[in-house]
């Protein structure tokens, strides 16, 4: 029997502890008093675990579907949490497909329908999706064995990228100057139609987050990467945190005909030559700066877990924010000092990426677990 909680008091389920973003959701669950939260993990020395946010970590073995099933459902009838919120596409795929019968036992946070899960994690289908829809996406090619592949290249433009049908973070994307390049690569690394083509778009990235119920946006902020040298480093993070007209549009028209519901972020680059914000991909799960919108004004995993429980939503003041870390921030201090005219360089927030002066053991151990396995027992 599903019990009523005050909006600022109840308990949360994350049930894929063992993945990277499960610590990032938790921190933001953490900045709300009154909120416990439990973690539900496979992996006996996830980092989440360590967090002083986590009130209590629960491990089960196996990683079929069936195994995590059993496990949350066994989870959520002994800790009878208020609400379960997935953070990973695994999970909420799975959750997805058993929404009936976890929902006879508790509240779960707005979850995409499978099939429009399996679209946006897949490159190759979203591109599709995104045509037949009449959103404006890179065009794109799939690379597969056959005669024609140089023939399809025709319509694209070098420098073109590669990049896997699924997978997030720039992982495995490549570059290619020239078609015989691009073609020997091919001929050489093709396997099963899992790798696709698009043009280098010449303009910005900009990314927007979401949370929706039925196509609606009920929450979003849009990010764009602030450079402030002419050698960024990798890894450096500076953000503006703004609101971008265009962006928000096309947004507001992918999700309204998706129907979306639940979160998602999604990265779309704006195109110099055509003068229009396309969307390149579609992550339906909680993202790598989620965290970091609590600085523009917005908690995604609490608004989801608010929605979940019915509960009304706070109003949302989106903030435009200036976000970097402490060694940009020192950088734009000095450069400023040497060039005062730069008006440009400022920022309204430093955040310590790796490491929160608030919760620094989850940190600490990873960076030093030979140390931790003597204190609390194996970490590795």
């Amino acid at each position: 029997m599903k019990k009523s909680v005050e909006n600022k008091s109840f308990s949360v389920l994350i049930p894929d502890g063992e993945s990277i973003f499960a610590l990032k959701v938790l921190r933001c669950l953490g900045e709300i008093k009154g909120i416990k939260v439990y973690i539900l993990s496979n992996d006996p020395q996830a980092k989440v675990r360590y967090s002083r946010y986590c009130n209590k970590f629960i491990t089960y073995i196996g990683k079929k579907d069936s195994d995590r099933l059993t496990a949350i459902t066994n989870a959520l009838i002994k800790i009878k949490a208020d609400v379960i919120l997935p953070v990973d596409i695994p999970t909420i795929r799975l959750l997805s497909a058993n929404q009936k019968e976890i929902e006879k036992i508790t509240r779960i946070a707005p979850l995409p329908i499978i099939e429009h899960i399996d679209i946006a994690d897949d490159k190759w289908l979203t591109f599709n999706w995104m045509n037949e829809n009449k959103i404006a996406t890179p065009t794109a090619v799939l690379c597969q064995p056959g005669n024609d592949f140089e023939e399809k290249l025709l319509p694209i433009s070098f420098p073109v990228l590669i990049k896997p049908r699924r997978g997030s973070g720039g992982e495995g994307i490549e570059i290619f100057r020239d078609k015989a390049s691009l073609v020997n690569f091919c001929g050489k690394n093709i396997q099963s139609n899992q790798l696709i083509v698009q043009p280098f778009i010449k303009g910005f990235d900009i990314d927007c987050s979401i949370l929706c119920k039925e196509g609606d946006i009920l929450a979003f902020t849009i990010q764009k990467r602030f450079v402030y040298t002419d050698k960024p480093v990798s890894g450096e993070l500076a953000v503006d945190f703004l609101y971008h007209e265009s962006t928000y549009q096309t947004v507001k028209e992918l999700a309204k005909k998706f129907c979306w519901s639940g979160i998602a972020h999604i990265d779309l680059r704006y195109d110099e030559n055509d003068q229009q914000i396309k969307v390149i991909e579609i992550n339906p799960r909680f993202w790598a700066s989620v965290y970091y919108s609590l600085f523009a004004g917005v908690n995604f995993p609490y608004l989801a877990c608010l929605f979940a429980l019915k509960s009304e939503l706070p109003k949302v003041e989106f903030c435009s924010k200036r976000l970097i870390q402490l060694r940009s921030a020192v950088k734009i201090i000095l450069q400023r000092m040497i060039n005062r005219k730069r008006k440009d360089l400022y920022f309204d927030n430093i955040f310590l990426d790796q490491i929160s002066f608030k919760d620094p053991l989850p940190y600490l151990v990873s960076k030093y677990p030979t140390l931790f396995s003597k204190l609390f027992g194996k970490t590795s």
